[in-house]
């Protein structure tokens, strides 16, 4: 039996093609075609502004070959069977602007499910045209961990608080950036940048930049350097790159007449690209700073300027909606990607540098697969203009809009869930290194870090951090509201430790009395066995004992008979008599002393016995107390944890006040 998707169902039933089968055949699938099914679609709707003699927009459709070429912008459907990669399919399915037909409502259902088959099926021309094999969807994405280093992933170690600006407000947030590899967020302020765990929110030191506002900030891909890009506008323009874990400033390229937008490095640290409203891309060589290409397409200002992960592509977008990718080696340009109607706020690379998404004011997130040139993936994102735009190494995207929202995509462009909404435009978004934190800034110059699974537990940031001094103080207080709470929790410690001893006491104790009944016990088995052993041994004594006696008393008989009345032989007789005498004496001896091992023997038995049975009394009333020291031991591990937790705490912020205090001296 034939199985259909919904999809094929509904266009095979539109079509007016016969789904029946029975178990011994299947019936031949009626090709989707452009001649037999699309072509009176566009006759209806689309053909008498898009035709060979009124060709809209450079595009007609009234002819498969003329579809096929495109417009002015190039291609708009593929034959991949990837209807959303297809620009023809975001306009007449009201994805993307301009929605087709203008000034309409969708085509019906029906007639766009057609659409669909139709691409999904290799946009066949008739009905002896084959479909080639389907390409891999570019929105497939594997994460990796290219660029990861080795070793630990750099932190600051030995950056300054010390705060070069003090301000009432922080201005519009202009950078906000993420480490790639490390729980680390950098915040561009006025003349400074801040940088704060992104999981704890602790400031863990202040960049200067002089040069004015970073307004773009970005990490190397190991994470371990930060490239701001910035200036004063019509003044000065530069990118500087600070080592991430001392803060110092380890080089500042270019010398622009105007503010840099934006700049970054290449993989290897060897070139910075930047653009600015000098409307030039340049790229400089990082360690010289010799200008090596000066490149002139963009007719206006350059917003954002991105290398890809490989270091092969650079991607730069304007005001005016212009989007080229260059070859970062050579300078010459790769392509152009047209479809956007309005500026070119962000740019960003996926981990695997096969896609770039790009933000625009004309609401939309595009995804381009940047081998083929085209749009993989249109997303209506924020109304009003999409201000910036960020992958994680899941491939998810999250974006910020002029709606005043920040929003969570999955890797195939679903939402995931949107963020509470902020008072003003949200001017830019980063997710942590590892996607549980997304971090955003407004233009009221308000900075949030917020779960990305729980978007409500956020916390703010400061762009533009209260001086040392005042910093010290507050954390002062908070070491002495710390130290007052541990005080309580270690008294109930110590008294937890106190009823864990009392528990043990009985149970020594008792132990103490169980081991001596079975020592007791062992003794008298012991004793035992040596009695029966001795008795035994007597046992085997009495019968030569018996068998002597009676031969010493035939003896005396004998003499008495020899003697027969003689008084000379009274001396035998009696010395005959005195030995009987002796051995009878030894006899009995023997025969007591077999009764007494005997005796002794039952009695050892019985005290073993008794003492055996004192001790599994005795253990019988362990269990109890073993429980009650358990709880009592388990109530102390509660206390302690809860103790060393704070302890903790208290070290931490012991810490940080020495640091503060080190900047303020």
């Amino acid at each position: 039996m034939t199985r259909f998707t919904i999809t094929t169902l509904f266009v095979l039933l539109a079509c007016g093609v016969s789904t029946a089968a029975d178990e011994k055949s299947t019936p031949e699938v009626k090709k989707v075609t452009f001649d037999d099914d699309v072509k009176p679609i566009f006759r209806q709707h689309c053909a008498s502004c898009h035709n060979q003699g009124e060709k809209k927009g450079g595009f007609a459709l009234d002819t498969y070959t003329a579809l096929i070429e495109g417009g002015g912008s190039g291609e708009v459907v593929y034959d991949d069977g990837d209807p959303s990669g297809s620009r023809l399919w975001q306009l007449i399915n009201h994805d993307d602007t301009p929605v087709m037909p203008p000034n309409q409502d969708k085509l019906p259902a029906a007639q766009l499910a057609i659409i669909q088959a139709w691409i999904e099926g290799g946009i066949l021309e008739n009905s002896g045209s084959k479909a080639k094999a389907k390409k891999k969807n570019t929105l497939a994405f594997v994460a990796g961990s290219a660029g990861k280093p080795e070793g630990p992933a750099a932190m600051p170690e030995s950056i300054p608080q010390r705060v070069p600006v003090v301000t009432e407000r922080a201005s519009a947030i202009t950078a906000i950036a993420a480490s790639p590899w490390a729980p680390l967020v950098a915040i561009a302020g006025q003349k400074q940048i801040a940088l704060y765990h992104s999981e704890t929110s602790e400031l863990l030191g202040i960049l200067p930049f002089a040069e004015g506002i970073a307004q773009s900030l970005r990490f190397s891909r190991d994470g371990s350097f930060l490239i701001a890009g910035g200036g004063e506008h019509s003044l000065q323009g530069i990118a500087a790159i600070y080592d991430v874990k001392t803060g110092e400033r380890v080089a500042t390229v270019g010398d622009e007449l105007d503010v840099v937008f934006d700049a970054d490095v290449n993989t290897s640290m060897s070139r910075v690209a930047m653009g600015g409203p000098q409307k030039m891309l340049r790229i400089y060589d990082a360690t010289d700073g010799e200008l090596l290409f000066d490149l002139k397409k963009h007719t206006d200002w350059i917003y954002t300027v991105a290398y890809s992960p490989d270091g092969v592509l650079i991607a730069s977008g304007d005001r005016s909606a212009g989007l080229s990718l260059w070859e970062a080696d050579t300078g010459r340009l790769y392509m152009d990607l047209n479809d956007h109607k309005g500026a070119i706020n962000g740019v960003a690379w996926r981990d695997d540098s096969n896609v770039v998404a790009s933000a625009s004011d004309d609401g939309t997130v595009k995804v381009w697969d940047v081998n083929q040139g085209k749009a993989i993936k249109s997303i209506n994102a924020h109304g009003g203009g999409v201000t910036d735009v960020a992958f994680d190494h899941q491939g998810r995207l999250v974006t910020a809009g002029k709606d005043k929202r920040v929003k969570l995509w999955d890797a195939n462009g679903t939402l995931i869930r949107e963020f509470q909404p902020v008072a003003e435009y949200v001017m830019q978004a980063a997710i942590s290194h590892d996607g549980s934190r997304v971090i955003y800034g407004d233009w009221d110059g308000q900075v949030f870090s917020a779960l990305s699974e729980k978007p409500e537990e956020k916390q703010s940031l400061a762009a533009n951090p209260p001086p040392a001094a005042e910093r010290a103080k507050v954390v002062e207080q908070q070491l002495v509201a710390m130290q007052q709470t541990l005080q309580p929790i270690k008294a109930e410690l110590d008294a937890a430790m106190n009823a864990v001893a009392a528990a043990q006491k009985p149970i020594d104790e008792l132990n103490a009395k169980i081991a001596a009944a079975k020592a007791e016990a062992e003794k008298s088995k012991v004793a035992a066995d040596a009695a029966t052993k001795k008795t035994a041994e007597l046992d085997g004594q009495l019968p030569t004992l018996v068998n002597v006696s009676r031969d010493k008393h035939d003896a005396v008989i004998a003499v008495r008979v020899q003697a027969n009345g003689d008084v000379a032989k009274l001396e035998a007789i009696a010395a005959a008599e005195q030995d009987l005498a002796s051995h009878l004496t030894q006899l009995v001896n023997v025969r007591r002393e077999r009764i007494a091992t005997h005796n002794s023997v039952a009695t050892h038995q019985q005290a073993a016995a008794a003492k055996t049975a004192e001790a599994a009394e005795l253990e019988k009333m362990l269990p109890a107390l073993q429980e009650a020291l358990l709880k009592a031991q388990q109530a102390a591990e509660a206390m302690k944890q809860k103790h060393d937790g704070v302890a903790t705490q208290l070290a931490a912020v012991q810490s940080k006040l020495d640091r503060l205090m080190a900047a303020v001296n």
